[in-house]
């Protein structure tokens, strides 16, 4: 059954229309506020990365430092108290006076900024799964591990926003965000695909010969994958913290020094403990010495 048009007089006038309008201003309006918070709490933690001793020396600041501009970038396409969202859509959209070009950077923004952030996220889990549970030294895990923590997220939203830019599945839901991937507002009601409206600009259906299933894998894929990762990574990294504690109580702090392969020796080796730093202090002062004599 096809729908009949709703007369714009009547559209513009109903009560859900109306509803819809006041919904959207209060929720824009928290939604921006919330967002400008959010992006001087991430600048922040950039500005302290920037005047730490390490700065970005080490994984995990470099990691941090991906995490915070992400959820800059989705921070800051949040928060636009609306006036990017295309003016076609001013009858259920509070302040709205963008278009279609302005709807299209938002939604590349957002996607981009949300994608990398939660999937920087799984690998911040990662860095502390194989430092704690693998106990993998620096040199491993930024030369073998790293690159896949920032190539992963940033390689993923990549794919992600270009491949919806060019099938055309930024599109404005009605009144908010541009994450929709078909362009499908109430005025569109009874027009076919590709079809514009006397009065607006942006055709009916916008998106729905795109990259629709795919837009919706992508989606699907973030939704089930980061929380496994995120729920399974913190399982294994509370159960290497239990076998360190474990060795702390049997063998002692010297205990966490060993590697995998040391550990199974190590109730013999306390036996000998007295002994062996005895030895090593000797050894020390020993090379010490060596050293000097060398120098002069």
């Amino acid at each position: 059954m096809v729908e009949r048009p709703i007369p714009l007089e009547e559209l513009l006038n109903s009560d859900v229309t109306k509803e819809t309008y006041d919904h959207e201003k209060a929720l824009a309006i928290i939604r921006s506020s919330m967002a400008i918070i959010s992006t001087i709490s991430s600048s922040l933690v950039l500005w302290l990365v920037a005047h730490s001793k390490q700065q970005l020396s080490t994984t995990y600041h470099r990691i941090v430092l991906g995490m915070s501009i992400a959820d800059i970038l989705l921070s800051l396409s949040l928060a636009t108290f609306n006036v990017v969202t295309p003016s076609d859509l001013d009858y259920i959209g509070w302040n709205a006076h963008g278009n279609q070009t302005s709807c299209n950077a938002q939604g590349f923004i957002e996607t981009f900024g949300g994608f990398s952030g939660v999937y920087y996220s799984c690998s911040l889990n990662i860095y502390y799964l194989a430092v704690v549970h693998y106990q993998k030294p620096d040199y491993y895990i930024r030369n073998r591990i790293e690159p896949f923590l920032h190539g992963i997220p940033l390689g993923y939203a990549l794919i992600a926003v270009i491949t919806f830019l060019v099938k055309q599945n930024f599109n404005n839901g009605g009144g908010q965000n541009c994450i929709t991937p078909v362009y499908d507002p109430p005025h569109c009601i009874g027009y076919e695909d590709s079809d514009i409206r006397e009065g607006f600009t942006i055709p009916c259906g916008r998106g729905r010969d795109g990259a629709v299933l795919f837009f919706d894998l992508v989606f699907f894929i973030t939704m089930f994958i980061v929380p496994c990762v995120i729920v399974i990574s913190l399982g294994m990294i509370y159960r290497g913290v239990r076998q360190q504690e474990k060795k702390m109580a049997r063998y002692g702090e010297r205990a966490l020094m060993q590697g995998p392969q040391q550990t199974a020796t190590a109730a013999n080796d306390s036996n000998e403990g007295t002994s062996n730093t005895f030895l090593s202090k000797i050894l020390r002062r020993k090379t010490k010495s060596i050293k000097r004599s060398n120098s002069r």
